[in-house]
């Protein structure tokens, strides 16, 4: 079995006992593995941190709209 395809074909094959077997093992698989954050604490403070030093910089400025610093931050 090297696709999703294959397992999904083995697991409609098994009988209804063993497929809710197989799912409470999923379940448990899926409930006990740790959450990937798409990104790194210490990035997203970095982050935060260059935002606040925009926003600081600008205080009682007018001209550069939020979106344009956010885009810019973001690298887009």
């Amino acid at each position: 079995m090297s696709t999703l395809g294959d397992i999904e074909s083995v697991v409609t094959s098994l009988p209804p006992s063993q497929q809710r077997s197989l799912l409470v093992w999923l379940q448990s698989v899926v409930e006990t593995s740790p959450a990937q954050d798409p990104k790194p604490r210490a990035v997203r403070e970095a982050w935060l941190q260059r935002l606040e030093e925009r926003r600081e910089r600008g205080r009682g400025k007018t001209g550069t709209p939020l979106q344009q610093i956010m885009d810019d931050l973001r690298g887009d």
